[in-house]
């Protein structure tokens, strides 16, 4: 099979994690995965195995299915030969969601739960199924948690991206010290190119810590030294972060958009039923006094996180495509 996606760069930002990883998976399954963007630059920050082109070399490329999430390249997407087009619905409201949608020229898939509810009650169309995506051999627990010191409360840093929540997380953490709880918090972020520095001009009035641009084998290694992450996340997909979180067996406290598929209140994460400040800070101090349900909620987020493999997802996503390729 000839599988073709189109994005705008290959950056460790904008969802593009997705398509490496798939893209991976179906070569290793004996199909072609190419990828096209604006500079046709290859993705530096994570290995793939594929062909990557510029968006003029698409005229020349045939395939049997051609993938995109980026509205601002559905001109190149319309012009290029498929047999199936498919958009890859990655966050809610995405621009010209409406259009796309209901414009019956492309097949729409999503990445989680929430946005599959949201496509069908909004438009009545019945989505195709591309939720999930975590890769064990990167993402799993592999040290104990460190006993002692300050509770170590870690979030994603890109605090110009409101829809992150990243200032719910910095107030709650502020909150919990002035009644008196050790909180560190800990924050990450990368820094694309000529993008500004996260931490300059932060300063939460507290003892912080900014992981900047890791590389993708220390990751693991940041969510180990966290006592639990906060995803306070708003119109998300499927939380890459969160799912990460989840995986290397760190608990959660958390909104549900993005971590529906596999953040259950009380079983494997807090899930805060309004994203205030206020909300998370509770749940961050249910799980301060509570080393216990740390372990066990830790435990059954990383059990949860293995139904939701790269792998498993290239396997149903084949299937998908075999599928759709026999009415063409």
């Amino acid at each position: 099979m000839r599988i073709g996606a189109i994005l705008p760069h290959l950056l460790v930002f904008g969802g593009v994690r997705r398509y490496i990883e798939l893209g991976n998976r179906f070569i290793a399954r004996g199909h072609r995965f190419s990828m096209f963007t604006v500079d046709g630059a290859r993705p530096e920050w994570l290995g793939f195995d594929g062909e990557v082109g510029p968006l003029a070399a698409l005229r020349d490329a045939e395939h049997d299915v051609l993938l995109t999430g980026s509205p601002e390249l559905l001109e190149h997407f319309d012009r290029a030969p498929a047999g199936v087009r498919i958009f890859y619905l990655q966050i809610e409201g995405v621009e010209q969601e409406a259009s796309i949608v209901r414009s019956g020229r492309y097949r729409i898939m999503v990445n989680s739960s929430g946005l599959a509810r949201r496509v069908r009650t909004r438009y009545g169309v019945e989505p195709l199924d591309g939720r999930g995506g975590i890769n064990p051999a990167l993402f799993r627990r592999t040290a104990e948690r460190p006993a002692g010191g300050p509770f170590k409360v870690l979030c994603y840093g890109r605090t110009s991206r409101p829809r992150k929540g990243t200032r719910f997380v910095v107030e709650a953490a502020r909150m919990l010290r002035r009644a008196g709880l050790d909180v560190e918090l800990q924050l990450f972020d990368a820094v694309g190119p000529g993008g500004p520095d996260p931490r300059m001009g932060f300063d939460p009035g507290f003892p912080y810590r900014f992981y900047v641009d890791l590389p993708q084998e220390r990751m693991a290694a940041m969510y180990d030294a966290a006592d639990v992450f906060v995803s306070a996340e708003h119109r998300a997909g499927w939380s890459n972060t969160a799912a990460e979180a989840a995986a290397c067996g760190l608990p959660l406290v958390c909104t549900k958009s993005g971590t529906e598929d596999f953040a259950v209140d009380g079983e494997s994460a807090i899930v805060v039923p309004i994203r205030t400040s206020f909300c998370v800070a509770r749940g961050l101090r249910r799980l301060a006094r509570d080393p216990g349900l740390r372990e066990r909620l830790g435990r059954e987020a990383s059990r949860r996180m293995l139904e939701f493999t790269w792998d498993a997802l290239c396997v149903r996503m084949e299937r998908i495509f075999n599928e759709l390729l026999a009415r063409v």
